[in-house]
């Protein structure tokens, strides 16, 4: 294929992918993990909205990453003795910012744009960086799997391959022609691995830098795909300034997210290792991998230092925190093992099976194929050392999956007769991603983002929606309190509603309060003791009377006790706690009414005869689920939710 109809053809291509990708956020309307927006969307909105620096720090939506200061700033004359240069890394690992801006630059651009021509309805601020990260990141990646594929065959396929060939050069029998010609079989065996792969769906079109970190070693693995996937080719210019620009990517992919490196330590080593001479060896290490990825984590460096106002140095602050402090464990912890066992087959799904039967043809791997699985166990193994694991973190060697699989795929296509029915494996397959997609991105966890579209729509004239700026000087206070789990729902992205401006308050569990055995943090204390905590966050004592006291006064009256926070307009809560705050919030001290409930996800699921009055457990007899019955009460659903309490106006 020429050049002009291969780029011709690309172009064409990366358009259906965005198109792909842009309908996969209609599929989006719930919330996975809470980084995809207080790690993106929460401070990008902070930022451009926030109308400065003193004002930004205060926003709601900042979390305590975004907020660290080094109690001395770092200036350039830290550069003058080595002492002042130890103090200065100190202060930026125990004190300083924990995050770059380099991973919500593309969000808080569109949200400047957007703002600059008036587009920024509640609608452009939370849904709007989804479509975006669909063009810039998941059609990207799939387009980079696309690329790989087709320069891997055009590498390896030789012009003298005919339809009776056996054997090529990569071990792929091509003596049948399955669902079209073996290259094109291969290419569109990666593309389907790629858009029909569930986690790609699920998470590759949310703003994570996960998300970014994953399109970004695609992008870098496209441009070294040549050195990569064939053992001898000729050192040329062109090669060493994909490489340059390649490494260069890595380092801000290493500033974004430190674990970039378990990536590009291998793939450049990988690299150097094909120059015959020590000598070469060493300069492509020292002079492309080191010097451009360096580069590129200055880039990072100057960006921050623009943003933060001072020399803040976040990759230093991340590592110590989750590293040398270990404190990612006090968010979840699981055996080093678990990535084996739930980890990649989570994430690979219907892929899984091709995997493991690649793994057994181990001896007979060419040399690309190699090279791809060195690269996806350097990182899993190095991710296994960590206590805190998360599907998310395996999702920049998806692609690789889907690379390894899809020849595989191309392979078993070649061997199997009957074409009808591999074809129907693959529909079933396709479907059943599809089908999982859709329930957890329509339905499982969508209580997060509906509750807040609510109160929206309680507190926006329906005239207003379509665009939600006015000019009247008059600017509305609603007071929102979350009392369940932090983090549980995205917050100032999703409550955009000017000149109605929103004070919300929820419980606090950062890692202070997590990593001291003596503390308990808000949200600890909040579900030992839901009452009591409400009483002592709303009225506390005083005259004579101990909190003790006061806490176990009666709800309805709470004598001797002073106002210390503002009764809400909205309260936002989840089933968990429901049974014993219901009474205090409707109370006359409060005096809020339920007005919605929204499905989170399912509890518990009884199987077996319906239970009779007085046989319910004691735990369905201290919550207030929602249930529901599937035939005739044999099967019993108990339903997770958020719930929201509205204030009654007198």
């Amino acid at each position: 294929m020429s050049s002009n109809k291969l780029a011709g053809r690309g172009i064409t291509l990366y358009i259906a992918f965005a198109l792909v990708r842009v309908a996969n956020v209609a599929l989006i309307q719930s919330q996975f993990d809470p980084d995809e927006y207080w790690q993106n969307l929460e401070p990008a909105y902070c930022y451009v909205y926030g109308h400065g620096e003193q004002d930004s720090l205060s926003c709601q939506g900042l979390t305590w990453e975004w907020r660290r200061r080094p109690k001395t700033s770092t200036a350039l004359s830290i550069f003058n003795d080595v002492s002042s240069v130890v103090e200065a890394v100190r202060q930026a690992m125990e004190q300083g910012p924990v995050r770059s801006f380099a991973s919500i630059v593309p969000t808080m651009i569109f949200y400047h744009i957007i703002q600059r021509l008036q587009w920024d309805s509640s609608w452009m601020i939370s849904r709007g960086p989804l479509v975006l990260n669909a063009i810039l990141v998941a059609a990207t990646t799939d387009w980079t799997v696309w690329y790989v594929s087709q320069q891997w065959i055009m590498m390896l396929t030789t012009p003298t391959i005919t339809s009776t060939t056996t054997k090529t050069k990569m071990g792929i029998s091509t003596n049948s022609k399955p669902l079209g010609s073996s290259s094109n079989s291969w290419i569109n065996f990666c593309v389907y691995c790629s858009l029909t792969s569930w986690f790609n769906a699920y998470a590759l079109v949310r703003t994570y830098s996960n998300s970014l970190e994953t399109m970004l070693v695609a992008v870098s693995v496209s441009l070294v795909s040549q050195d990569l996937l064939l053992e001898s080719r000729p050192m040329g210019w062109e090669r060493v300034a994909n490489a340059c620009i390649a490494f260069f990517l890595g380092g801000v992919c290493s500033a974004i997210r430190f674990t970039c490196l378990t990536i590009y330590v291998p793939l450049g080593v990988i690299l150097s290792l094909k120059l015959h001479t020590k000598t070469a060896t060493v300069s492509y290490l020292m002079g492309i991998c080191a010097i451009f990825g360096a580069s590129g984590f200055l880039s990072t460096v100057l960006l921050d230092r623009i943003m933060y106002g001072f020399w803040a140095f976040p990759v230093l602050g991340n590592i110590h925190f989750n590293v040398l402090q270990g404190y990612g464990s006090l968010y979840g912890t699981h055996p080093f093992y678990w990535y084996l066992v739930s980890g990649i087959p989570a994430l690979t799904g219907m892929l899984l099976p091709v995997l493991c039967y690649d793994l057994i043809l181990a001896n007979s791997w060419d040399y690309g194929r190699r090279n791809l699985w060195i690269i996806i166990g350097s990182c899993v193994i190095a991710h296994s050392g960590s206590a805190h694991k998360e599907f998310r973190f395996l999702l920049p060697v998806l692609p690789l999956f889907c690379l390894v699989a899809g020849t595989r795929l191309q392979d078993v296509a070649s061997k199997w007769r009957r074409q009808w029915f591999l074809v129907s494996l693959l529909t079933v397959g396709a479907a059943l991603n599809f089908v999982a997609v859709a329930y957890l991105g329509l339905i499982h966890q969508r209580g997060s983002i509906d509750v807040n579209r609510m109160i929206l729509n309680e507190v926006v004239a329906p005239v207003q929606t379509s665009r939600l700026v006015s000019t009247s000087p008059d600017h509305q206070r609603i007071h929102i309190h979350y009392l369940m789990g932090c983090h549980s729902t995205p917050l100032m992205s999703h409550l955009h509603a000017p000149p109605i401006q929103f004070e919300t308050w929820y419980l606090d569990c950062g890692p202070t309060c997590r990593a001291d055995p003596n503390v308990d943090c808000e949200s600890e204390s909040f579900s030992k003791n839901p009452t009591a905590f409400l009483q002592q966050a709303y009225y506390r004592c005083s005259g004579e009377k101990d909190d003790r006291t006061c806490a176990a006064a009666s709800a309805n009256s709470l004598e001797g006790s002073t106002a210390v926070r503002a009764v809400p307009d909205f309260v936002v809560c989840d089933t968990d706690n429901l049974k014993e705050i219901r009474n205090f919030l409707e109370s006359p001290i409060m005096n809020m009414e339920e007005i919605g409930r929204f499905f989170q996800g399912i509890h518990s699921i009884q199987v077996g005869s319906p239970v009779f009055e007085g046989a319910e457990d004691d735990l369905n007899s201290k919550k207030e689920w929602s249930e529901m019955q599937l035939f005739y009460g044999f099967v019993r659903l108990r339903m997770e939710e958020i719930v929201l309490f509205r204030r009654v106006m007198n």
